[in-house]
């Protein structure tokens, strides 16, 4: 079961880490135009990669998991402060 998770997660994850780029093209447009805002697709995809590094057998992966636990931090931090 926890091999599934952790193909299904990577798989998703390795999706949304595609449109997080997408995702920014929309915001700088808006950005350009005076208009302020933060795609929450970013804090999703970063947590959905620390569930991927913590599905990691045979241990977890903590080099995934580090970097991507503060990008849900300050994505979301971002997200909230631009609405």
């Amino acid at each position: 079961m926890r091999n599934k998770i952790h193909d299904f997660v990577g798989s998703v994850g390795a999706i949304i880490g595609l449109l997080v780029f997408l995702a920014y093209i929309p915001q700088i447009i808006s950005n350009l135009n005076g208009e302020k805002g933060q795609p929450l697709v970013a804090a999703i995809s970063c947590l959905l990669w620390v569930i991927y590094g913590f599905t990691t057998e045979p241990k977890k992966d903590y080099i995934l998991i580090v970097p991507n636990v503060a990008g849900v931090v300050f994505g979301m931090i971002t997200f909230f402060t631009s609405l």
